[in-house]
């Protein structure tokens, strides 16, 4: 069978379970697949000067890469946290930025591929150059278009930049704008969040703290009136990583839904007695057999 369907059959697996696990948890995000082609191997190679890759020690890492794109900054440490639970992560690179620097800050993971890809990806592969390894780059929203201009048109042409440093520090400049529109969103619906919770406006404290993409925001007036003021400042309190972990840890597939969202945090963090009572008998059957196997 072609090299070439062989690999691009292994990277469409990888995202569509990357995908799948997810959107489980209602994290907005898009993602995205490629599969270096032999001319681009051999470009690279040649990039990087004979002996380079001696298919030993150093080893071309990237034939199969996913990336995943953001939609909020803050989620990038929880997918990264994530991918590390899915697959054993053998190399990082993680800038660090710094005060007086303007640069693009890398996060790309070098993952193993799993034990059910690995026969197939070494049956196919026959360059010593080539290892069973693929990479995941997280990046969020606004960075994403950046970091494609910077890749085609700067890294891999950079006689054209070499004698342009002050133009080089401008285009780096935006990225920094973009970076702090990121972080300036955040806050503003944190703002949002809490002006809604003072409101004492349930639905819309919830969207806005957790900013979760649900099937329904829907809630019905038998659930919304357990939802006393106490109540509401739990829910307020709860951590949106803390709850976006859980969502992740406790494996449970259900449509979320805002009432399934809110019975869930409920669960695991406030344990309001009304609430618990209001949650299906399946759901919580499911949810206490989770904390079971967790647990163990």
């Amino acid at each position: 069978m072609d090299q070439s369907i062989n690999l691009n059959r292994l990277s469409r697996n990888l995202l569509n379970s990357m995908e799948d696990e997810f959107l489980r948890v209602g994290i907005f995000f898009r993602i995205f697949e490629r599969v270096k082609s032999l001319s681009s191997i051999e470009s690279k190679k040649k990039m990087k000067g004979p002996g380079y890759y001696d298919g030993k020690t150093k080893l071309i890492r990237d034939i199969i890469g996913i990336r995943i794109v953001l939609y909020f900054p803050d989620d990038i440490a929880i997918v990264h946290s994530r991918l590390a639970k899915l697959y054993n992560i053998v190399e990082e690179t993680i800038d660090k930025t710094t005060e007086t620097n303007f640069e693009p800050i890398r996060i790309n993971l070098v993952c193993q591929l799993p034990t059910e890809s690995l026969a197939e990806f070494k049956a196919t592969t026959n360059d010593p150059a080539l290892d069973g390894t693929f990479e995941i780059q997280l990046r969020t929203i606004l960075s994403e278009g950046w970091h494609e201009i910077d890749h085609d048109l700067r890294y891999k042409c950079r006689d054209d930049w070499k004698d342009n440093k002050d133009l080089s520090r401008s285009f780096n400049g935006i990225l920094a704008t973009l970076e702090t529109s990121e972080y300036a969103t955040l806050r503003l619906f944190d703002q949002l969040s809490f002006r809604h919770f003072k409101a004492f406006d349930v639905v819309a404290m919830l969207r806005t703290k957790f900013r979760l993409k649900l099937e329904s925001f829907f809630l019905s007036e038998k659930i919304a009136q357990l939802i006393t003021p106490p109540t509401l400042k739990e829910l307020y309190k709860v951590d949106r990583n803390d709850a976006i972990k859980f969502l992740f840890e406790c494996g449970i597939i259900i449509p979320l839904t805002l009432e399934n969202f809110l019975f869930l945090i409920n669960y695991k963090f406030i344990k309001d007695s009304e609430l618990l009572q209001a949650t299906p008998e399946l759901l919580l059957s499911e949810l206490e057999s989770s904390s079971e196997i967790t647990a163990k």
